[in-house]
């Protein structure tokens, strides 16, 4: 396996076997039945050790299986392994490959979760985001990324980074497998099967958010954009007037609540922990209280602004570029979330599709932002918006021959 996705000694070859020999359609009591999954080793499963990616003992994050986990299981999926993540789900990777283009990293940090969809390993794998480890992973490798509504999926059993801006979500093969697994996964999931008669109105964040993306991320994303105006309203509306100042409030409370999560263990294992582990969570344990309050207030605040902006506009959902450049080379970095941040800072459900690859066979993918707590309709149009990228270039395809 030269992508290496799987945590070592995690994989369960009788349930994979079992899996395959099963597939059977779907029944209303085992909605899942033909379903395999992946779990982010921040997440405990039982039976298996939960490491972390780190050299810690495992011994300190042994705990009672995530109820995620119980749900897939109880709705007949079969788990398949762990997958790596970076380590405490911070910046150091492990040694997980882009399937895409094996020279370059998958993202992170639920690296393992992204890669192991994308290469095939498992129809879907669960991750978490702190500022943006399922939707870049996700987008990276070209395949679906879920990122729900702040709470709305359960995250006991998880080993947090962040216990404010802290999300469990999946990654997954194709949007249509969302369908069936967010209604056993995510809380008080509604089924509405009543038709959106009115236009759904797209909106373009553009100012200082937008000018994150490099040129070429941008171009073909405002092509992406020209496709859909054949179905939706696009507005053009400035997001923020200083992106930088939401990420680096972000920064400042993960880190100060990853040093309160760590602190009881860091003086004992310091030496155990990586290079940028090591140095987040120093910089965290630097935060006072008092600042901490007020990063917090701030932080509320800018999810009450989002919130009042899509409203005042009119707008459904935003629509934005995975990230500011394709995955990068080497498997050093776990790529730039600077695009990200600010979904997770104001707790808004996401929903990553790929649209397009360049000529390293790196994936183009857009976000695609819904209102708070409407997981629903976001995944409603997400499918609308798919279908309309899948007949235009299907319709361009036909063109060229």
């Amino acid at each position: 396996d030269l992508v290496n996705s799987f945590v070592e000694g995690t994989f369960n070859k009788v349930q994979v076997l079992k899996s395959f020999n099963s597939r059977s359609k779907f029944t209303k009591s085992i909605p899942l039945n033909n379903i395999s999954f992946g779990v982010k080793d921040i997440i405990n499963v039982d039976g298996y050790q939960t490491r972390c990616g780190s050299k810690l003992p495992s011994e300190l994050f042994t705990g009672k299986q995530s109820s995620i986990v119980t749900n897939l299981l109880n709705a007949g999926a079969k788990f398949i392994a762990k997958t790596v993540t970076a380590e405490f789900a911070i910046s150091d990777p492990g040694e997980t490959r882009n399937p895409r283009n094996l020279k370059c990293t998958p993202g992170g940090s639920s690296s393992g979760s992204g890669a192991s969809v994308a290469a095939g390993f498992c129809d879907i794998a669960i991750g978490t985001q702190t500022c943006g480890s399922i939707i870049r992973p996700a987008g990276y490798c070209g395949v679906i990324g879920y990122k729900p509504s702040f709470g709305r999926i359960n995250r006991d059993g998880v080993l947090l980074f962040s216990r404010s801006m802290d999300h469990v979500g999946i990654i997954s093969k194709n949007l249509n497998l969302l369908d069936i697994v967010l209604p056993v996964i995510v809380n008080n999931w509604k089924i509405n099967e009543k038709k959106m008669n009115n236009q759904t109105v797209l909106g373009l964040p553009e100012g200082s958010y937008l000018n994150l993306a490099n040129p070429s991320i941008l171009k073909q994303f405002l092509d992406v954009c020209n496709k859909l105006e054949t179905r939706f309203e696009i507005k053009k509306i400035h997001l923020v007037k200083n992106i930088s100042k939401y990420n680096d409030d972000l920064d400042k409370i993960t880190f100060s609540e990853l040093y309160s999560i760590h602190s009881k263990w860091f003086e004992e294992y310091k030496n155990l922990y990586r290079p940028i582990s090591k140095e987040t969570i120093e910089l965290g344990k630097a935060i006072s209280d008092e600042e901490f309050k007020s990063l917090l207030k701030r932080a509320r605040k800018a999810q009450t602004y989002v919130q009042s902006l899509m409203l005042e506009k009119g707008i459904d959902v935003w629509i934005a570029p995975v990230a500011p450049d394709f995955a990068p080379e080497g498997i050093k970095t776990t790529g730039d979330y600077r695009m990200n941040s600010i979904w997770s800072y104001t707790g808004l459900p996401v929903i990553t599709i790929p649209t397009g690859a360049n000529e390293k066979n790196l994936p183009y993918s857009i976000q695609i932002i819904g209102k708070f707590g409407e997981d629903e309709k976001l995944l409603k149009i997400s499918h609308m918006i798919e279908a309309v990228l899948k007949i235009k270039s299907l319709k361009n395809e036909w063109e060229l021959n």
